[in-house]
């Protein structure tokens, strides 16, 4: 299996350093990897298929049975080394933001500065004033319409008139597969029987140069959307004049999510001792925080035929206690190297175990389904190797699916794989659902990275949790670096494979472009987990639960290092 890692210059071997402050230069090497290497922090796979090891070494230490770089600096003065993807590489035109350890001695991933282009339509933001982010255009022949919009706020002014006249508001979105309302909130009402007409447009009725009309605005009015308006193929809002002159002030526009059908939370038990020695305080737990699932830890031992759930008696008396208070189990499995090909006939085996648990026990002792959470992403150079891995993913969830019988399959997922659009085809294929891994805290980016995944469940009739943090999560050191003729930052490349070098003090890479260090600041997790304030996690649970449940396919929030 092809992985490239991120390596720390500070990992590389202790001869690489010998005399380093006597030797003006150094080697950055490309090594044949030993004999029985696997891919590792250390290791990489060349384009061309040989198996690599990344060394940095004294100039009069290299190996000549290496590719070989010479760099002008000493071991000492570099600090970190990661190698990069070419199209990683070619998108470092003139920023590039470094993500690493604390420390500032590992990197954990490069990306360019610039912000990225938005692929395709996206979902409409709900509960976010859309004026703001909307193109507003004026149609009509007579031009009597002024608009101006400003400070989140639309002014419209309509001068006497019998021929239509009005604004189209559009954006690049499409209507999620959601049960919504649009409301409208206007701070200056048009004057009485001078009434503006709401309206709302697909791609058929923008080809007619048509529109629903969904309502009157009045001072604040909620509007159901048509029952037969294709929400993918939206186009625009759209506000008409009236007849007479009238002027109207639109303080906001808003998707407002119809709540639907509750469903519950869930949260994970990630130490077997805890529910198997203190299972009276795990559903106690469980009931204070109205959980409806629990995601356990089980532990298995091998057995004559494979492998099968270590304390079977144990695990049926706790599911029955479980189910009697409403709450089902579902055993969590799951690591990075499942997707490995020599990793994945135990995989299998661990589902069987689970598969022949279930079959003896009786039903108030059966577990719901199985959840992994596998994560190849994590595995170190998985940028190089992102394909390959991917396929073997989705390999993988085929024979888990081919095993599991009648257990439902729920995978872990991260909230970027919206726009991984083969890996979600073969989730719609083989899973039951989704545990979309959603770790922010402000409201409306959780939101935003939930949506495509509800739209994913309701169009493929599958079921998606929307999985919140509130562990620790160590702090990271971001920094940001700009094209310069000398840096801290160089992009070299060594025998097909472009790496960044990062250096203790900025000087002119000989090889390739610079970068200068511009800031760096500590990233505490706050944006990410709820760990130092878990009361607000628990405050905006309810309005989270209720807008989700606008969509058919949520099956509740899941909860992750709830205390």
């Amino acid at each position: 299996m092809a992985i490239l890692s991120i390596l720390s210059a500070a990992g590389a071997p202790a001869e690489a350093y010998a005399g380093a402050a006597a030797v003006a230069g150094s080697a950055l090497q490309l090594c044949p990897a030993p004999q029985g290497a696997v891919p590792q922090e250390s290791v990489l796979t060349h384009p061309d298929g040989r198996l690599l090891q990344v060394q940095l070494r004294a100039a009069t230490a290299a190996l000549p049975s290496c590719a070989s770089l010479s760099l002008p600096v000493a071991p000492a003065a570099v600090t970190a080394i990661h190698a990069l993807t070419p199209a990683q590489a070619a998108s470092l035109a003139g920023t590039l933001l470094v993500q690493m350890d604390a420390g500032g001695e590992r990197i954990a991933a490069v990306e360019s500065g610039a912000e990225a282009p938005r692929q395709g339509r996206q979902a409409m933001p709900v509960q976010e004033n859309l004026l703001p982010l909307l193109t507003v255009r004026p149609y009509g022949v007579e031009e009597r319409i002024a608009a101006e919009l400003k400070d989140g706020r639309l002014r419209i002014d309509c001068r006497a008139g019998a021929k239509p006249a009005g604004l189209l508001l559009a954006g690049p979105w499409h209507l999620s597969a959601a049960a919504m309302r649009l409301r409208a909130a206007v701070s200056q009402p048009s004057p009485a029987g001078a009434a503006f007409a709401l309206g709302v447009a697909d791609a058929a009725r923008a080809a007619r140069e048509d529109a629903a009309v969904i309502g009157a605005l009045a001072n604040e009015t909620s509007f159901a959307l048509p029952a037969r308006l294709d929400g993918a193929s939206w186009q625009h809002f759209s506000i008409a004049c009236p007849e007479q002159a009238a002027q109207l002030e639109l303080a906001s526009l808003s998707l407002q999510p119809v709540p639907g059908k509750a469903a519950g939370r869930s949260a994970w038990v990630w130490q077997a001792k805890q529910w198997m020695e203190e299972g009276d305080s795990v559903l106690a737990w469980a009931a204070r925080h109205g959980l409806r699932t629990l995601f356990l830890s089980v532990p298995l031992t091998a057995a004559a035929d494979g492998m099968a759930v270590a304390q079977p008696e144990r695990l049926a008396a706790f599911a029955r206690r479980a189910a009697a208070q409403g709450i089902a189990l579902w055993p969590v499995d799951g690591d990075p190297r499942m997707v490995l090909e020599n990793e994945q006939p135990a995989t299998l085996a661990r589902l069987r175990a689970y598969a022949a648990y279930n079959a003896a026990a009786d039903a108030p002792a059966r577990l719901r389904g199985v959840q992994f959470d596998i994560e190849h992403y994590l595995l170190p150079g998985y940028e190089r190797a992102a394909a390959e891995l991917d396929r073997a993913y989705l390999a993988l969830l085929r024979g888990l699916r081919h095993e599991a019988g009648s257990l439902a399959l729920e995978f872990v997922v991260p909230f970027w794989w919206s726009g991984k659009s083969a890996l979600l085809v073969g989730l719609a294929e083989h899973a039951s659902g989704v545990a979309v891994m959603d770790y922010r805290t402000d409201p409306a980016q959780i939101r935003r990275f939930a949506q495509p995944f509800l739209d994913w469940g309701v169009a493929h009739k599958k079921q998606v949790r929307v999985a919140l943090e509130a562990g620790y999560l160590p702090p990271e050191l971001q920094r940001r670096y700009a094209r310069a003729d000398a840096g801290e930052a160089w992009l070299v490349q060594l025998d097909g494979v472009p790496m960044l070098v990062l250096l203790k003090s900025a000087q002119a890479n000989p090889h390739g472009a610079s970068f200068r260090l511009q800031s760096e600041r500590v990233l505490d997790g706050s944006a990410t987990t709820f760990h130092a304030d878990p009361a607000a996690l628990l405050r905006l649970l309810p309005a989270l639960e209720a807008d989700f449940s606008a969509w058919p396919s949520f099956n509740g929030i899941a909860l992750h290092e709830l205390k």
